[in-house]
């Protein structure tokens, strides 16, 4: 999912999906995130922290990772 996501961005371009569907805030305001279940704790780039649920955890875990967005606990992701 992660390789179909980086090449979707290459082929649209950056600014084509700089935000999520349903997340108020555009990639590049992001730093880092965690997820606990199904609730993402995020930080952004100006030290504030926002919390979202996603309605697809997997996919929405993935468009941060294609915008490298920081992943502080990748090792409990479940395959």
């Amino acid at each position: 999912m992660i390789k179909s996501l980086v090449s979707e961005i290459e082929r649209r371009g950056s600014k084509a999906i700089d935000s999520y569907p349903g997340f108020e805030y555009p990639v590049h305001l992001l730093r880092k995130f965690i997820c606990a279940v199904d609730i993402f704790t995020i930080l952004l780039q100006d030290g504030k922290i926002v919390h979202y649920r996603a309605a697809d955890t997997n996919r929405f875990r993935s468009w941060l990772i294609a915008h490298q967005v920081e992943d502080i606990k990748p090792e409990l992701v479940k395959s």
